[in-house]
């Protein structure tokens, strides 16, 4: 599938870690999705990593070819399954992706829709949320979903049987309804105190780490 698929409207330098270039300034009231089983999955496979690099590391002779593909494995695994999220907040949302991040804001979303994954389009431009998946038992978000009632859409209620808090499901048809909630109450305020954005960006040290990996990978394997 293809993901982030059009050119940045804008460059940002510095990736996620600044956003005053975009002139959003600091992100307020902002909150972070991401899937709790990335995190699972990247503890998993850190501790299934160590298992293979420690010995390859300390135990003679080296083998450099496991010990490069360790590292890069780290490298991908990091990129792919941990870094992703999304970031909601008062101005709009952030997509942090593997290698590049979206700042968007409410006024710039012309339409919301879930069909693998959150996608936002602005202005003609779609831009695809790694972080959050849609949810394949339910229906997809967006035009296609005009016919359907609000309570399929929504899904059934279930019974509380557990009174302990649960951490909700990330899903995109759930975050969608929330953008289009947000998106609309933002346009009636009408004091045009929200900029209109829709920038997209590389991030240079997600990039370098990747390139630093298959380097290191290319060298471990081929030349050592």
């Amino acid at each position: 599938m293809s993901r982030d698929d059009e050119a940045p409207d804008a460059a940002r330098p510095g990736g996620d870690a600044d956003p005053a270039p975009t002139g959003l300034g600091p992100l307020r009231e902002a909150r972070t999705l991401r899937p709790g089983s990335s995190i699972a999955v990247g503890i998993v496979g850190a501790v299934c990593g160590l298992a293979l690099l420690v010995p390859a590391a300390l135990v003679p002779p080296r083998s450099w070819t496991l010990i490069s593909s360790v590292v890069l494995a780290f490298v991908l695994l990091w990129l792919f399954v941990v870094r992703p999220s999304a970031v909601i907040h008062a101005e709009g949302i952030r997509l942090v992706n593997p290698m590049r991040v979206v700042d968007v804001t409410w006024p710039a979303i012309d339409e919301v829709r879930s069909r693998w994954a959150l996608e936002l389009y602005c202005g003609g431009r779609k831009f695809t949320a790694w972080a959050v998946p849609a949810d394949p038992g339910r229906p997809r978000y967006g035009r296609q979903a005009l016919a359907i009632g609000a309570n399929r859409l929504r899904g059934p209620a279930a019974p509380e049987v557990d009174p302990r808090p649960k951490r909700p499901k990330i899903e995109a048809q759930t975050v969608a309804a929330e953008i289009e909630a947000r998106r609309d109450e933002d346009r009636r305020r009408k004091d045009g105190r929200t900029p209109r954005i829709a920038a997209q960006s590389w991030d240079p040290v997600s990039v370098g780490l990747l390139l630093a990996g298959v380097a290191f990978f290319v060298i471990g394997t081929f030349v050592v």
